[in-house]
């Protein structure tokens, strides 16, 4: 049949290159900066043409704090870093070996960074035991196919936030053998995420399975 992709808006080319960095002493965390890039992400959409994104603008401010309205960059400079650094402090980054790390139940504090700026919605959803459920690869699936607009995922418990923005599957059929063989037809899928290393849209196919999906609105 074929692989069906699924992209958000833009594709990678409106992907923000964002990075993390050393800050206070340790990195500054994937969540916080993968939160960063869905937030952005939306705001340069909305001051781009994009007509489902149009009302949310106000999601970045000039220099990243709470005055004047301005479309978020695409390239990180010391206003994105503003707004990862305060996002950074509403979910809690801890460090661990010089790592920052965020827990799940802690991610849903960046509503904090959107209250006073935008009305746009923000929705998290996870497993505790970071085991991966079909309810939440499905909500982020969602996201990117029905919406057209990135979600935040985790691959590997407390291991990593990147932000997918693509999706695709293809059934394929698997033979297998004991005593006498069968073929079965499976689902092969796939995210394309944006891992939050400076990258961009030159992103990375991984495992379309998630603990975690966190959703914005508009």
């Amino acid at each position: 049949m074929g692989w069906t992709e699924y992209w958000t808006t833009g594709g990678g080319g409106a992907q923000p290159a964002y990075d993390q960095y050393e800050w206070g002493g340790c990195q500054v965390g994937c969540g916080p900066v993968a939160l960063t890039m869905m937030f952005l992400w939306a705001d340069h959409q909305a001051g781009s043409g994009n007509a489902y994104w149009a009302p949310r603008f106000g999601l970045y401010r000039q220099n990243g704090g709470r005055g004047a309205d301005v479309v978020a960059p695409l390239n990180q400079d010391g206003g994105v870093q503003n707004v990862i650094q305060e996002i950074h402090n509403d979910v809690g980054t801890f460090c661990i070996f010089d790592n920052g790390a965020t827990t799940p139940w802690d991610m849903p504090g960046a509503w904090q960074y959107l209250n006073g700026r935008t009305y746009t919605r923000f929705q998290c959803d996870w497993d505790s035991l970071g085991i991966d459920e079909g309810g939440l690869r499905d909500k982020a699936i969602s996201s990117i196919r029905d919406r057209h607009t990135p979600a935040v995922i985790g691959t590997g418990w407390l291991s990593h936030y990147p932000l997918a923005f693509g999706y695709a599957w293809e059934q394929v059929t698997v033979q297998y053998c004991f005593i006498f063989c069968w073929t079965e037809t499976e689902i092969a899928a796939y995210f394309y995420v944006n891992e939050g290393w400076g990258g961009g849209g030159a992103g990375d196919w991984v495992d379309a399975s998630t603990w975690f999906a966190g959703q914005i609105f508009p």
